[in-house]
């Protein structure tokens, strides 16, 4: 089992945070400057930042998870099912007790709906990022021994080791750089056929290995493969980093287009045996049009003017949180 092997590297243990964390990424990453994160890291690599017990004091606990139950967008389990794929299915917040006693880890998204402190965290680490999207907390409470079995997300994220620890496994740089949608290896399986690609389950002994401990800090780039086990019980902040896709930005580009009737009227049928032919006159030119619409707003645009909108919009969404 490789351990911080690969690229990886591990913060000195000397060089630990001070007790708790301010509410800004640099607090968050340190020992390490933004910029060597940004440069040698971000979208690059995996990283694993050892922090001392307090980092985290009063950002957030157990207690804090129960509370916020009423007002996270999504409460689940997750667990592996006896054929080894993963499962997952929606609770209500008095059912957490008998989830966790039946070995589930339960999962609270978007967690910082309606808790001001975990809020203010993260509209402070936004402000470090040009990203057009949105950052969020999912918190992760697990008995001993749960966790989730070897899949990727299609964000990066951060994992802060909130109370008690768990052991992860994961891949030094992204098993995969371009991601559509969460990828999940179920254990009867070593080769995935994805709509975009295949790929292959990586070696276990390629993976590194860490055990968190309350104020460390894992960070994990998109596509990265990663696998956990709660090691006598955990609690984890998981602060996830969602963006656009070109096709998101291309439809705010198009906004003003897409409400005209020509791409908007329903598409009329026909009597079956009338199309063997080959495609109807008034269908032709109904597809002409929308195409021709279509076609004339692309063709105003250039990589640079959707830049600027892309800076645009992300200068909107800042304000719109403050």
């Amino acid at each position: 089992m490789a351990m911080l092997e690969a690229g990886i590297e591990e913060a000195e243990q000397s060089l630990v945070a001070p007790s708790g964390v301010n509410g800004d990424l640099s607090s968050l990453l340190h020992p390490m400057e933004l910029d060597t994160f940004f440069d040698e890291y971000w979208n690059r690599k995996a990283l694993y930042l050892p922090g001392d017990a307090g980092k985290f004091a009063g950002l957030f606990d157990e207690a804090a998870f129960f509370a916020g139950l009423e007002h996270c967008a999504d409460l689940k389990v997750g667990y592996t099912d006896d054929r080894g794929w993963p499962a997952h299915f929606n609770i209500k917040p008095g059912q957490v007790p008998e989830m966790l006693a039946s070995g589930k880890t339960v999962c609270a998204s978007a967690i910082d709906n309606k808790n001001s402190r975990l809020t203010a965290f993260v509209n402070r680490v936004g402000e470090q990022f040009a990203l057009l999207g949105r950052f969020f907390f999912n918190s992760y409470l697990s008995p001993d021994g749960a966790g989730f079995g070897l899949h990727l997300d299609h964000h990066p994220v951060m994992i802060l080791q909130i109370e008690g620890s768990k052991r992860w496994w994961y891949s030094p740089e992204p098993g995969l750089r371009k991601v559509m949608t969460n990828v999940s290896f179920p254990r009867d399986l070593d080769v995935l056929q994805l709509p975009w690609t295949t790929v292959h389950r990586p070696a276990q002994e390629s993976l590194c290995e860490v055990v968190l401990t309350p104020g460390d800090v894992l960070y994990l780039p998109m596509g990265t493969w990663h696998q956990a086990e709660a090691v006598g019980g955990s609690l984890g902040l998981t602060l996830a980093m969602e963006s656009v896709t070109p096709l998101d930005l291309l439809q705010l580009a198009l906004g003003p287009s897409l409400g005209r009737i020509e791409l908007r009227s329903r598409v009329p049928g026909y009597w079956a045996p009338s199309i063997e032919s080959g495609l109807p006159e008034d269908l032709r030119a109904d597809f002409a049009a929308a195409l021709a619409i279509l076609q004339d707003s692309l063709g105003s645009f250039t990589p640079e003017s959707l830049f600027d909108l892309w800076l645009r919009a992300q200068s909107a969404r800042r304000a719109q949180a403050r």
